[in-house]
């Protein structure tokens, strides 16, 4: 059963990856994205994701001006997942910045990536390699990121992982 759950997982995780334009579908070309009909192609530019961070997001009532933003690249070879943070206006000092999953909608996740070892920061980089069930989070929108203060040590601001649609 478990091995069932994790083929289906990848076989989901690759077709997030390689799924194809209204462009290439008519023959246009690589204009807009990436497909191979190969599953196993990891040639392809990096997916991107990001998260909007707001007060809106979190599960508690959370009176914050402060908003953020995480961008993510993920390379389709190595699955090294890198990042940039910004935020500004946070009520009081950021304690700490992470990926929660595997949430469940309107529920809470524990901490799966810290994206600022070295301490919170605006404009803080960072990267991890992906095993096979992060990668399913990923896709599947299961994961999110909590910027958690002195105020708010649940999380003063939150948002959903998601894909960027690609630029054409």
């Amino acid at each position: 059963m478990q091995m069932m759950r994790t083929l289906t997982a990848l076989t989901l995780a690759m077709v997030a990856l390689s799924v194809p334009t209204t462009a290439q579908i008519n023959g246009v070309g690589n204009a807009c994205g990436f497909f191979s009909p190969n599953p196993d192609d990891t040639s392809g530019p990096p997916v991107v994701f990001f998260a909007d961070l707001s007060a809106d997001e979190e599960s508690a009532v959370t009176e914050s001006p402060g908003s953020g933003r995480v961008d993510f690249q993920l390379d389709r070879a190595t699955l090294k997942l890198s990042w940039t943070l910004t935020f500004k206006n946070l009520t009081s000092q950021p304690t700490g910045v992470h990926i929660h999953g595997p949430q469940t909608p309107g529920g809470e996740a524990g901490i799966l990536i810290d994206l600022a070892p070295g301490g919170v920061k605006s404009g803080v980089v960072g990267s991890s390699v992906l095993n096979d069930g992060l990668l399913a989070y990923l896709v599947q929108d299961r994961m999110y990121v909590n910027l958690h203060t002195t105020k708010y040590p649940l999380g003063e601001l939150r948002s959903p992982i998601k894909k960027a649609r690609p630029k054409c």
